[in-house]
């Protein structure tokens, strides 16, 4: 096969092409995979954190209306604090009901300890708000500060399990970005050094080359205009550079035949001169 300088130079240009097409694909698998990943963060873990943290809240709420419902004095302040525990109420249900459709198999049991334990406290709620409109609230009182806070206590330790769960779940998926980023960090580092060294070794050949091809046809057409014709240009390659060696080649051999012609011319035009001195003599 024939590598002229134009095929040099293609081969070294399809190469570097190669490897930034490769280099792009990777940084789009990348960049395709962290961003499954804080899709999955996001819609995951992060998410029922949030759910997490708004039915702690919405609990909070319920337990404080509880508490103002116990304490209240008149009708408009039972009423408002009724009023508010069915609103806290139904924010925990619809907190609730969203967090059960993105539970994993892992914490669908703890999901749902903690669904049975929403239950009761609703069941002793419920208790408490009849006490209190049936005017019994020694009643209300104990339910509040016994088997209530119990089941309150359960919730809190449940929501703490699930917060734990959740949390860890974002670390390990905070490693798996680490990992994937220090991954692609190498394989890029390394197809760009690779790259770079290739264009280094692909530039020195090819400027080796023809440097080496001209410099031997400069040494060959000079000694031909100082006359010497004895000595062929060495030819090492076969692209443009061995062609054009090979012309001055040509050329010396067609110069060595005008010189040999140029001498038998010489030997003849000097015989025939000695052949008329010789007949002028006689």
């Amino acid at each position: 096969m024939r590598f002229t300088i134009k095929l040099k130079l293609a081969m070294t240009f399809m190469f570097l092409i190669l490897l930034l097409g490769i280099t792009a694909m990777l940084g789009i698998s990348s960049v395709s995979t962290m961003n499954t990943i804080l899709s999955e963060m996001l819609d995951g873990p992060v998410s029922r954190l949030q759910l997490t943290q708004e039915l702690k809240i919405e609990e909070l709420q319920q337990i404080r209306q509880q508490k103002n419902l116990l304490l209240a004095q008149t009708p408009e302040e039972t009423k408002t604090a009724l009023d508010q525990i069915n609103q806290a109420r139904s924010a925990y249900d619809k907190a609730f009901s969203t967090v059960l459709s993105k539970a994993t198999e892992e914490g669908e049991a703890t999901w749902n300890k903690l669904s049975a334990l929403s239950q009761e406290f609703r069941k002793q709620d419920d208790a408490i708000q009849a006490y209190v409109q049936a005017g019994n609230t020694a009643a209300a009182l104990k339910i509040s500060n016994g088997d209530n806070r119990k089941v309150i206590a359960g919730m809190d330790e449940l929501l703490a399990q699930i917060t734990a769960l959740e949390q860890g779940r974002l670390k390990a998926a905070d490693v798996a970005t680490d990992v994937e980023y220090a991954h692609t960090r190498l394989i890029l580092v390394s197809l760009a050094a690779g790259a770079a060294v290739i264009s280094i070794i692909a530039a020195l050949w090819i400027v080796m080359s023809i440097s080496k091809g001209i410099h031997s046809a400069v040494s060959s057409v000079r000694k031909v205009s100082e006359g010497d014709l004895t000595e062929f240009a060495e030819i090492k390659t076969r692209d443009e550079i061995g062609e054009l060696l090979g012309f001055v080649n040509s050329m010396i051999e067609r110069l060595r035949g005008v010189a040999g012609d140029a001498l038998t011319a010489s030997d003849y035009v000097s015989s025939g001169s000695q052949q008329l001195s010789s007949a002028s003599e006689q």
